[in-house]
């Protein structure tokens, strides 16, 4: 539709241009006069304005078909005489409701309809009272030939004459302001017999605040009507179960398919049974829909199904009270063969009731209510106290006793259990409708006696956990189950539901069950190959484990806002259809870099993403995030509204990347400098201790390694060797010659030399570390060519560290210098430092001094 620039004399009425012509909407401008319009106008809205009078002649177009003057302040049709709409002959709706056009005979004067001999519908509902007395000028309007639907009062003295026969294409009747008249005559359309769908609902009543209307209907009001289809009494809340009955017995000589009969009792009145007599005429009618909702039904007779018409496809029975009773049993509803949907909602919903009008119920109701009850009632004996036992053959009765008890089915593959508990339905049903009907306790294993169900839905109701599983469910397409508060969910419950396509779970408490914290939850819709639209949200959930939605591969809404989702981790880049991923309302501060990357291979299905009043967090641990969501911000349903908190300020997310990335660099440059300064300076601590302590952490390495192989001989000083003797290679004569031949030949010492004793195989550091540290005494046989030798240095600082660390300080290492002294200046620290506190000995170049120079080096190996 296209806006037009002018269709009116009045700038503020909105002109729409449609292929039919132009609409002018006028409506709730505050007008006193009808302004002018062109002739491209086929539709004009003037209602809710303050007209007094008709449009005048010439103000409305020639090719007008449609006017809305509702809601003015129009008394008359015409003032000056002339009939109204002279020139505008071609309308086909005019809607007079709410006005104050009364209909007598000084308002409805003859020929005020001659100029609509078109009019298919007209709305005079709303415009009398009933304290005023009235009648229906049936000669006005039986000029209205065309006429299809009529919408019009019907207080107090208003019938319809004979003129009302001239109109034979009036089809559609909506009756109103019928609280005054309190009764409807069998009589009363006998002169309208062509009509297919009639309106006796009752309206609410601004005087009283509720709903009054009708208190009796006639029996035979109906039985004229042979081509009546559609018939609405509802709301009249004084006409009870006596005036459906009185309906219902009329209703086999019309054609009736729809019925509403809702509301029919005070919502706080007492409980009321429904019998067979009330039903039974409905058998030989060809009735689709049955409307019975609050009606305080909490019973009815046993063989009622049975006198259902096998027409009927859909029943409501909301708001009211019913308890199972043997009507509810399978040999009963069996006999609702082509019911497809029944809708049980809001059952018992009195007792929690704080409706105004539910106080609107006075004693007289509740004594005509009961007089209902005891007119009805099949069994007049003993009135005073019903009971509701009607005689039953005893075969029956043995039935009825033996289906009282909870049915049971044996396990139904590829679940074994003990047994399962038996759902009862109408054979063919295929939607089931249980909307906060105080359904509990729990979802156990499930037959239903029927596999035709396609929808069920039971939200806002008392089943606190889903165990499931739900079995025979083979064609379930649409499942309701949330506002439960359910706190627990088997991975099983949905395992027999392979045509599941929608699921809704939210407003629970699943966050609470276990499964969500083990790899079990991944079970859960796992065989939803089918689903298209997942609705977890408002359910406490924190964790969801990758695969939890890994075979539902057709899912095109996943909804899981809500919740204390701080991440996502879930793998969706395999659900080429998906459309929506709502994950708003969570604690998601910002996505790690698993859960961006997650995301980011679901873009090429063009996902759109709601990540809408998360707690957002502005740092530079968010920075990377605050990017890589502005780069795909197309895939981000109102990513301009996405803010976070930066120093006491709120800012869009571009803005806060700028403020980060500016006060980030700096942070992570001193940051990177001062890991680096800190690592050098660790290392080089470390550098100087590892050099500093390098023989004691050589002796400790070896020495606890343990992987040399000596043992220590149990001796009486528990060492193998009586001395370890350290030497160069060039002066290796010394030791095998001289030392073995005086020390070992003839005084029975133990000498550890390496050509003689180390173990081959083994390192040359761990032979001299576990040899030093299994020998009792260390000689150093001192040479220029032992300062030179590196492996003779090393055997010194091992018996350096061997002394200081094992033997507590105690004297253990003996130099023997061999040969002339040698160049002070060329000697180590170490060995100085050895020699200037320590006696040493020099092997004598005389023979005869040799002795002596043994007997003493001895004497120190003892010691």
């Amino acid at each position: 539709m296209n806006y037009a620039f002018k269709c009116s004399s009045n700038s503020n009425c909105v002109c729409i241009n449609t292929p039919l012509g132009l609409i002018a909407d006028c409506s709730g401008l505050g007008l006193t006069t009808v302004p002018w319009f062109t002739n491209s106008v086929v539709s004009v809205n003037l209602s809710k304005n303050s007209l007094t009078q008709l449009p005048s002649q010439g103000r409305l177009s020639l090719k007008l078909k449609y006017l809305d003057l509702s809601v003015n302040m129009i008394r008359n049709f015409s003032t000056d005489g002339t009939l109204p709409f002279s020139n505008t002959k071609h309308i086909l709706s005019l809607n007079l409701s709410y006005n104050r056009i009364l209909l007598d005979r000084d308002t409805y004067v003859d020929g005020i309809f001659k100029n609509l001999q078109k009019l298919q519908h007209l709305d005079v509902s709303y415009n009398s009272f009933g304290d005023r007395k009235y009648y229906c000028p049936d000669e006005v309007f039986k000029e209205l030939q065309s006429l299809k639907r009529l919408h019009i009062d019907a207080v107090l003295n208003v019938s319809f004459g004979k003129g009302f026969l001239a109109l034979r294409q009036l089809t559609h009747l909506k009756l109103t302001g019928l609280t005054s008249r309190i009764t409807i005559p069998k009589n009363y359309f006998l002169y309208l017999p062509n009509l297919i769908f009639l309106d006796l609902s009752a309206q609410w009543d601004k005087q009283f605040s509720y709903f009054t209307g009708l208190e009796h209907i006639e029996s035979g009001t109906f039985r004229r009507l042979a081509h009546l289809e559609i018939l609405d009494i509802s709301y009249n809340r004084k006409l009870g179960l006596c005036g459906f009955t009185n309906v219902t017995h009329d209703l086999p000589f019309t054609s009736i398919k729809v019925f509403k009969a809702k509301y029919l009792a005070c919502e706080r009145g007492g409980s009321t049974l429904l019998f067979n007599n009330d039903i039974k005429p409905l058998l030989n009618t060809k009735l689709e829909e049955l409307y019975i909702d609050g009606n305080n039904l909490d019973k009815a007779e046993q063989e009622i199904t049975s006198f259902f018409p096998k027409s009927l496809h859909y029943i409501s029975a909301k708001d009211n009270r019913w308890i199972a009773g043997p009507y509810s049993y399978y040999h009963m509803l069996i006999n609702l063969t082509n019911v497809k949907k029944i809708d049980l909602s809001f059952q018992n919903r009195h007792q929690m009731s704080q409706s105004v009008n539910s106080w609107k119920c006075d004693y007289d109701n509740s004594v005509v209510a009961i007089g209902c009850l005891c007119q009805r009632y099949p069994h007049k004996i003993n009135m005073h106290h019903l009971t509701f036992e009607p005689e039953i053959p005893y075969n029956q009765k043995a039935k009825l006793i033996k289906a009282n008890h909870s049915a049971t089915i044996h396990s139904c593959v590829p679940y074994f259990y003990p047994f399962f508990e038996l759902v009862i339905v109408p054979p063919n049903i295929e939607e089931i409708i249980m909307e906060r009907a105080r359904v509990g306790y729990s979802i156990p294993p499930l037959y239903i006696s029927s596999p035709s169900v396609r929808k069920i839905l039971l939200r806002n109701n008392q089943l606190y956990s889903f165990i499931g599983p739900m079995c025979n469910f083979t064609n379930l397409q649409f499942l309701d189950l949330s506002g439960n508060k359910a706190t627990d969910i088997s991975s099983y419950v949905f395992g027999a539901l392979p045509s599941l396509r929608h699921l809704a779970l939210d407003n629970n408490i699943l966050g609470n069950s276990k499964i969500f914290f083990t790899v079990d939850s991944k079970h859960i819709f796992e065989n939803q190959t089918n689903l298209t639209f997942l609705n977890i949200s408002s359910n406490s959930l924190s964790i969801l484990f990758q695969d939890l939605l890994l075979r539902s591969t057709d899912l095109k809404h996943i909804y899981l806002d809500h919740n204390l989702l701080v991440d996502w981790n879930v793998t969706i880049e395999h659900m080429k259809n998906l459309e929506i991923l709502d994950i708003s309302w969570n604690q998601i501060l910002y996505l790690s870099p698993n859960g961006m990357q997650r995301l980011e291979k679901s873009f090429s299905t063009n996902v759109s993403i709601n990540m809408m009043n998360n707690p957002l967090h502005c740092s530079c641990d968010s920075l990377n995030f605050f990017e890589w969501i502005q780069k795909h911000r197309k895939h981000f349903l109102h990513f301009e509204n996405y803010t976070c908190s930066y120093k006491g300020d709120i800012y869009a997310i571009n803005t806060a990347t700028m403020h980060l990335k500016k006060d980030c660099a700096s942070y992570i440059e001193l940051i990177v400098l001062s890991v680096i300064l800190i690592i050098t300076f660790i290392s080089v601590v470390c550098t100087l201790l590892v050099y500093r302590f390098r023989w004691k952490l050589r002796y400790l390495y070896y020495v606890m390694k343990g992987a040399y192989g000596y043992h220590r001989v149990e001796t009486e000083d528990h060492y193998q060797f009586d001395a370890f003797v350290s030497y160069a290679d060039s002066d290796r004569h010394f030791p095998k010659d001289e030392m073995v031949d005086y020390l070992e030949k003839q005084r029975h010492f133990r000498l550890c030399i390496h050509h003689r004793d180390f173990i081959a195989g083994c390192g040359i550091a761990e032979n001299i570390t576990n040899a030093i540290h299994n020998s009792r005494k260390v000689v150093c046989v001192l040479s220029e060519d032992f300062l030179k030798s590196a492996w003779c240095m090393y055997e010194f600082n091992i018996a350096l560290i061997e002394r200081t660390v094992a033997r507590h300080g105690q004297n253990m290492i003996i130099m023997l210098q061999l040969g002339r002294m040698m160049n002070m200046k060329n000697i180590p620290t170490e060995i100085m430092y050895i020699l200037k506190d320590d006696t040493y000995m020099e092997y004598p170049e005389n023979e005869e001094e040799r002795r002596i120079f043994w007997e003493d080096f001895a004497k120190s190996l003892d010691s």
